[in-house]
């Protein structure tokens, strides 16, 4: 709001010079005519009553010019009393030898020079602030003139006292020609018609045309600010961003509002195409999601309508060498197509839905529930967190286990624990098969694997990925495998918490 703070304080200096008149430094002739009318009375009277024996009274007549003349001319003023007061000494040194008379011209004349003095001070002073005013009111107004926003402000009868150069190029309508107009000109200099903007409903405090004519505009703090929409000069549809406040003098009284306008109709367009655009890509990823479904299903149904019949084959002809071996080979393909289409169903849903908060222990129980390997004993150790993932983290629990069921060979054991590291936390599944060779650590992970190992553990790491987490092997080879989920601070929280927790604050010891 420094924008708006600079421009209030430029109109109320405006305001403030309509209400200043004869000052100290001015060129009108008034002040001069009156300094020397009044000097010319105090000469007249003086001398009149100095002829008529009278030495008191009269030179009280000489405060008025010295006054005047201090007031208006400051330092020259001051001058200027002190050569009039040496007139009062010698008019009265010539009419009169009396001591006491005398003396008390000289005290006169202290006292004449000792007001011209504060005077001419306080004169001076008020000099200097008025052109501090005025330089600091030519700041602002240049800086008003060359704001990039196109700004104007009004006064209380709504006459407009400010037109920056952005206004000017966005009517077409120079500073000249509408400053001092009322009766809603800067509506018709904008669109062709006389209408109360933003502006008009601050100076009024009109909340029913707020209501009714601009409802999508924001009050804070008696800043109205909003984007609005109208036609413009040429009956095109045009988008404004608009912020108007109110301008106060130092009492807090309205003395006028102040209004800033940009045209953001192309931005405003272009983000409505966006929003079209994505509704559209939105409707067509679930027509494809639906036929992806129902081809998959298809796909399933096929595959076991052959793996029934090539069971049927097998019986039908046991003992049979070649045919044994072509059914083998015909069953290892059913099973790739198999993990195929599962794969197709997993990747498809990767990132379908926001990552969501997920109670662990709750969420490895579901990923384990349909893993039951025969002679294969699975245990869980797990705190009580929640891990900030794609829904899809579940299919990676799952995934890790039948990992370790498929090509461990001698898997006897699965166990999943957590772990605290550093300020972060750690996932770990192990087993106790065969373990990964060291040149396979970081190639079970790429895609290019899966021909003889599946598709498991590369989706794991893209689902994983999503949230920033990360996962390694770190087992030895002939001991078992080692799986870890590395989770970062910020990812993970005390289950049940409604913000994230760093490591020291998850609970884990």
């Amino acid at each position: 709001m420094q924008q708006t703070d600079h421009l209030q304080l430029c109109l109320k200096l405006g305001l403030m010079n309509k209400h200043l008149h004869f000052h100290p430094g001015d060129s009108d002739l008034a002040p001069a005519i009156l300094v020397l009318v009044s000097s010319a009375i105090a000469v007249i009277v003086s001398l009149y009553s100095l002829n008529s024996g009278l030495y008191f009274i009269f030179q009280n007549f000489f405060y008025l010019p010295i006054v005047l003349a201090c007031f208006f001319y400051a330092r020259r003023g001051f001058v200027f009393s002190v050569a009039i007061s040496c007139l009062y000494v010698v008019l009265i040194f010539s009419y009169t030898r009396e001591l006491e008379h005398i003396s008390g011209a000289f005290m006169r004349f202290i006292l004449f020079i000792f007001i011209a003095a504060v005077i001419s001070t306080l004169s001076a002073s008020q000099q200097r602030t008025k052109e501090a005013l005025a330089a600091s009111e030519q700041n602002l107004n240049h800086i008003i003139n060359f704001l990039p926003d196109a700004t104007f402000a009004v006064d209380l009868e709504g006459r407009i006292v400010v037109w920056n150069h952005a206004m000017e190029r966005l009517t077409g309508i120079g500073h000249g020609e509408v400053v001092g107009k009322g009766n809603y000109e800067h509506a018709y200099c904008l669109f062709g018609k006389r209408f109360p903007l933003l502006i008009d409903a601050i100076l009024k405090n009109n909340q029913e045309l707020l209501r009714e004519k601009y409802p999508n505009v924001r009050n804070i703090d008696g800043v109205l600010s909003g984007d609005i929409e109208v036609d413009n000069l040429y009956g095109r549809r045009v988008v404004l961003w608009a912020i108007a406040t109110p301008l106060r003098n130092h009492q807090g009284e309205v003395v006028g509002a102040i209004e800033s306008a940009r045209d953001v109709t192309q931005a405003y367009d272009t983000r409505a195409q966006l929003e079209q655009a994505n509704t559209s890509l939105t409707l067509v990823n679930t027509k494809l999601q639906l036929i992806s479904k129902l081809t998959q299903h298809d796909l399933l149904n096929t595959i076991q309508v052959l793996s029934g019949y090539v069971e049927i084959v097998r019986q039908a002809a046991p003992g049979t060498q070649p045919l044994t071996e072509y059914v083998g080979e015909i069953n290892a393909l059913t099973h790739t197509l198999c993990e195929q289409v599962e794969f197709a169903r997993d990747y498809q849903n990767i990132g379908i839905k926001e990552p969501v908060w997920q109670n662990l222990q709750d969420m490895i129980a579901r990923g384990l529930a349909t893993v039951t390997p025969a002679g294969v004993t699975i245990t869980t150790v797990i705190d009580p967190v929640e891990v900030y993932a794609d829904p899809l983290l579940e299919r990676v629990i799952y995934n890790l286990a039948m990992n370790a069921v498929n090509h461990g060979k001698q898997t006897t054991r699965i166990a999943f624990s957590t772990q605290k590291k550093g300020s972060g936390m750690v996932i770990v599944c192990e087993d106790d098969g065969v373990g990964v060779p060291e040149h396979l650590k970081e190639a079970i992970f790429k895609r290019e694997y899966y021909k003889n190992n599946g598709y498991g553990l590369f989706l794991a790491r893209v689902v994983l990925s999503i949230t920033n987490l990360t996962i390694r092997e770190t087992g030895t080879p002939g001991k078992g495998a080692r799986f870890e989920i590395l989770v970062p601070e910020g990812s993970y929280r005390r289950a049940g918490d409604g913000v994230a927790s760093p490591g020291q604050q998850s609970g884990m010891n």
